[in-house]
């Protein structure tokens, strides 16, 4: 009757190794060469990155097509916008933009900005500021930038996905224009 020999413990310990490697290695293969399935972009009050009209529609009733539509430089349109939302105690007109049927950005106006109170405006974006900042954290850019006869405030926030950016302007003779903008972190760069 013959014994088979077992390896010896640094031959076994060796092979163990060696076979945990080629697992590492494989899961590592696998997660390069899998798509990735993208985790929600929340943009706006549980609105996803991506959401349909319909979706849109289902979370906000009131929603409906503008009398105009706006066309964004890279092709979004807001094909629905809401007047009837309000944001902490400001009264807003919402606008969401979509591109190819999927929500891109979404746009909030506060109503109520008027060309004869710049002084009153600009307290209101210095507040709606603060309120983000308590929401979002600090802004990464974040100041007055006005100059002459034109009034100008701007900040933006990074909250991974999301990207927000509030800007003011008030130029003489011009209607002033506040907005808040939520979108997709990675397009931090877009302006309106």
């Amino acid at each position: 009757m013959s014994v088979r020999q077992s390896p010896s413990g640094g031959a076994l310990r060796q092979r163990v190794n060696h076979g945990w490697r080629c697992v590492v290695c494989a899961l590592a293969m696998i997660a390069l060469v899998a798509p990735v399935s993208a985790s929600a972009q929340e943009l706006w009050r549980g609105l996803q990155a991506g959401a349909s009209p319909e979706a849109v529609r289902q979370a906000f009733p009131d929603a409906a097509p503008p009398l105009a539509l706006a066309t964004l430089a890279d092709g979004e349109t807001d094909e629905l916008v809401t007047h009837g939302l309000f944001w902490g105690d400001r009264l807003m007109e919402v606008r969401f933009f979509f591109q190819e049927q999927k929500l891109e950005t979404v746009q909030l106006s506060p109503v109520g900005v008027a060309a004869s109170r710049s002084r009153d405006n600009l307290a209101l974006a210095h507040g709606l500021a603060d309120a983000i900042t308590s929401q979002y954290g600090a802004p990464y850019e974040c100041g007055d930038r006005s100059f002459a006869d034109i009034g100008m405030f701007e900040c933006k926030w990074l909250r991974q996905p999301i990207t927000v950016r509030l800007w003011y302007e008030d130029a003489a003779g011009q209607a002033p224009s506040l907005r808040i903008v939520f979108r997709k972190a990675g397009d931090i760069a877009y302006d309106f």
